[in-house]
């Protein structure tokens, strides 16, 4: 399933969706766009495991709020962790 989600107060378009995930995943560009400093995000150089089950290297991870759904229309915002 592909939405529209609300991170940090800013509308992420097309994201995929998949249940089996642990992690959020942004390039560094859609940080930028959402003006979240490079200081911000807390090193982080681990892999995960990517869609075609090769390892993937992260650079660094942030906790922002996500919302999903209409504020305040059946809305719920949680606590997640994204990476880069």
């Amino acid at each position: 399933m592909v939405i529209t989600v609300e991170i940090h107060k800013f509308p992420i378009t097309k994201v995929l969706v998949d249940q089996g995930s642990l992690v959020d995943i942004h390039y560094l560009k859609t940080f930028r766009k959402m003006r979240i400093l490079e200081t911000k995000i807390l090193p982080y150089d681990e892999k995960i495991v990517g869609f075609s089950s090769k390892r993937v290297d992260t650079r660094g991870f942030i906790d922002l709020y996500t919302t999903f759904g209409e504020v305040g229309c059946l809305s719920k915002t949680i606590k997640s962790s994204i990476c880069w």
